[in-house]
């Protein structure tokens, strides 16, 4: 009897997840292409940016927004250092001595964390539209004067654009590479249905006066992570679903590092996996459940194995079926974000999906992790 009680629970939870993979599929295809924007001058942009240890890569950030095709007379970059322990400022100040023809902005935070270095520089702005990116971060020219063109285009209050890891070297990194595209994508597809309700900060605009209309607001802020989804959330509470849109156009690509190792990567997704217990917005709340739950029965289902071994056989019938509603949403994406060749990852991916996604949320419901040289952070 209780068998029979757990296999129609897992059941159920099989055909939730397919029915939230379906929807968001719906929405990534129904999602049209907007490649051919043209670049409107004359809207004042800020490019808001916190950066904390990046010696290494703010040169490279800060050298592609130099070289975007878009008025130099209209933008602005305004960068936070949050407490760098490296040369990240001694870059920054280097970088803005060689450059002086650009208009840039250093403030240091006088707080700790992500959360109030972006605060601060965001209201430090002057653009009517402000755009967010990492300071380990890459884009192409044509990135910035595709946002503005798409935000006079669509008038909407928020644009998510896309973000991919690049140089991905190790097989453990093309399998974060496919992980975080699978997130990516999934983003994209709730706002291609109506329902967004998440993105990435490393690649977002939005209205300065939305902000300063919701910014009391928004949720989320006891926790370290999340900044970019409460924000989305919140627009979409105050100003309408409609107001958030995805811009799916190859040239807004930002790029950025995988994880270097597992144990960063899980630090990673345990950072994300904890904003989670913030969401208050029905779609989030139940997509979230859906796939946590439908994996910690996957998880079941292999440790079954260890009483009765041809329970194996189920787990690989369900890791199977999760693969095939898995398929069409990445193949779509990959060839989007001109990534095909890691598709090949996909059978072995979803073996070990189940057991860190598991692992992640439990982690980030009941402990405090590390992020940036910080600990005991939630």
């Amino acid at each position: 009897m209780a068998i029979n009680i757990y296999f129609w629970i897992l059941t159920l939870s099989a055909l939730g997840y397919l029915l939230v993979i379906l929807l968001v599929t719906v929405g990534w295809y129904r999602t049209k292409s907007d490649e051919l924007l043209e670049n409107i001058p004359g809207l004042k942009v800020s490019v808001v940016v916190a950066v904390r240890n990046e010696e290494k890569n703010i040169e490279h950030l800060l050298k592609d927004i130099a070289r975007q095709d878009y008025s130099k007379e209209d933008m602005e970059i305004i960068l936070v250092n949050d407490n760098s322990e490296d040369k990240t400022v001694e870059v920054i100040e280097r970088f803005m001595a060689e450059w002086p023809r650009m208009d840039i902005k250093l403030f240091h935070s006088g707080k700790e964390g992500k959360k109030a270095a972006l605060l601060q520089g965001i209201e430090n702005a002057k653009g009517e539209l402000i755009v967010t990116t990492d300071g380990d971060c890459r884009m192409e020219p044509l990135w910035l004067g595709r946002m503005v063109a798409f935000y006079k285009k669509d008038d909407c209050k928020l644009i998510i654009g896309p973000v991919v890891y690049q140089n991905e070297k190790s097989i453990n990194q093309k399998f974060f590479s496919l992980d975080f595209m699978s997130l990516v994508a999934a983003g994209a597809g709730s706002v291609g249905i109506g329902l967004p309700f998440m993105g990435n900060g490393a690649n977002l605009a939005f209205e300065r006066e939305a902000w300063l209309t919701i910014s009391s607001g928004t949720g989320g802020k006891q926790f370290v992570s999340g900044d970019d989804v409460f924000l989305i959330q919140g627009m979409v509470k105050y100003f309408g679903a409609p107001s958030v849109r995805f811009l799916k156009d190859p040239s807004t690509i930002v790029t950025t590092n995988p994880p270097e190792n597992f144990r960063e990567f899980l630090s990673q997704r345990i950072r994300w996996a904890s904003k989670a217990k913030g969401y208050r917005m029905l779609w989030p709340v139940l997509v979230s459940s859906i796939v946590f739950l439908f994996n910690v029965f996957v998880v079941s289902i292999f440790l079954a194995t260890i009483f009765k071994p041809w329970f194996f056989l189920i787990f690989c019938l369900f890791v199977l079926l999760k693969m095939m509603t898995d398929f069409p949403l990445l193949k779509n994406f990959t060839s989007f974000a001109g990534k095909r060749k890691l598709l090949s990852m996909l059978f072995p991916f979803e073996f070990i999906y189940p057991f860190y996604i598991v692992v992640a949320a439990f982690t980030a419901l009941f402990f405090r992790f590390e992020w940036k040289g910080r600990s005991g952070l939630r």
